[in-house]
């Protein structure tokens, strides 16, 4: 009788959770970047919001570092079980199978999808000191000088890098990545004149381009964006190429159950519809999504066949 009870608690523990028992506690949502950049703020917006819904606390979770992979893999080996989730993005689920060969899960197989919140445009940054004004002197500074023009970015093989690596190509300017651990960090060593270009997203930058604080040449949006209408298109100045987003969702572990999906999915959806959470968004310079988990699986696998190709054609990765 011992061994048939034991037996029983084990298999009751080993059971998947169901959408009636969930949640019943904390649930975690990842994010692999630093506190204060554009993906961070996307996550502890929505937080609260989603946290009402289901009536559980939500929690945001940074977890720097390689180009957001290490979250992402952190989440991946999670259990499946409704109390973990990613922050994903174009770096981690899109760009990294290209950029780290020994990367430990695959964004497609691993991850049952959500959502996709939002595309974000990257915008080329110049310090207040930087003696270019527009792009087509940022084009011939980086044509004609003997070193290399040196622009920084949020971490190797991050969205706003590779877009620094697909105006490199597209424009053909000597120019070299430098990485930090975050945008934020970054963006510290732009307003203090050690950097003069970086490549960010135009989330958090709104108000220090507004302030002057720093110079914004260009965005990699097919359009100009709302909250900063003055900035030109990379594609209206001559570069048609240069265009990437820096976009956010949310995912779960692979096996995650399908109601549970479906119901984080409703919470989140709600969070997205409230118009203080549209008008933030629109400030920020983020167009909105909010796909459907069956929209999103396809997106994320067309993003890891797109960005493919941009990587194999750079310079910085071969």
């Amino acid at each position: 009788m011992r061994t048939s009870i034991l037996a029983l608690v084990a298999a009751l523990a080993a059971a998947p959770v169901t959408a009636q028992e969930w949640p019943g506690e904390t649930i975690r949502i990842v994010v692999g970047f630093t506190p204060g950049g554009s993906s961070d703020l996307v996550a502890r917006i929505l937080a609260p919001l989603i946290s009402e819904d289901l009536g559980t606390d939500v929690i945001v979770e940074n977890m720097p570092g390689a180009a957001s992979t290490i979250a992402a893999a952190k989440v991946a080996e999670a259990e499946p079980d409704g109390y973990t989730f990613f922050l994903s993005n174009v770096s981690a689920n899109g760009i990294a199978p290209f950029t780290y060969p020994d990367l430990s899960y695959n964004p497609v197989d691993d991850f049952d999808d959500v959502t996709i919140l939002g595309y974000i445009p990257a915008v080329l940054l110049a310090s207040k000191t930087a003696t270019v004004e527009d792009l087509d002197s940022f084009v011939a500074m980086a044509k004609g000088s003997g070193e290399p023009v040196l622009f920084g970015s949020g971490g190797h093989g991050t969205m706003n890098h590779v877009s620094g690596e697909l105006l490199k190509m597209s424009a053909g300017l000597n120019m070299e990545h430098v990485a930090y651990k975050g945008s934020a960090e970054a963006m510290n060593d732009l307003l203090a004149g050690v950097i003069d270009f970086q490549i960010d997203a135009l989330t958090q930058n709104v108000g220090q381009i507004n302030a002057g604080a720093i110079k914004a040449l260009a965005i990699t949006t097919p359009e100009r964006s709302e909250a900063a209408p003055d900035i030109p298109t990379f594609a209206e100045l001559g570069l048609p190429d240069v265009v990437a987003f820096n976009w956010v969702g949310l995912s779960a572990p692979d096996g995650t159950p399908d109601e549970i999906i479906a119901r984080f999915h409703e919470a989140t959806h709600k969070a997205m519809q409230n118009e203080e959470i549209m008008e933030q968004f629109g400030k920020w310079g983020m167009f909105h999504v909010d796909s459907t988990p069956e929209e999103a699986e396809k997106f994320v696998a067309d993003e890891v066949a797109k960005w493919g190709k941009v990587v194999k054609g750079a310079e910085a990765f071969n």
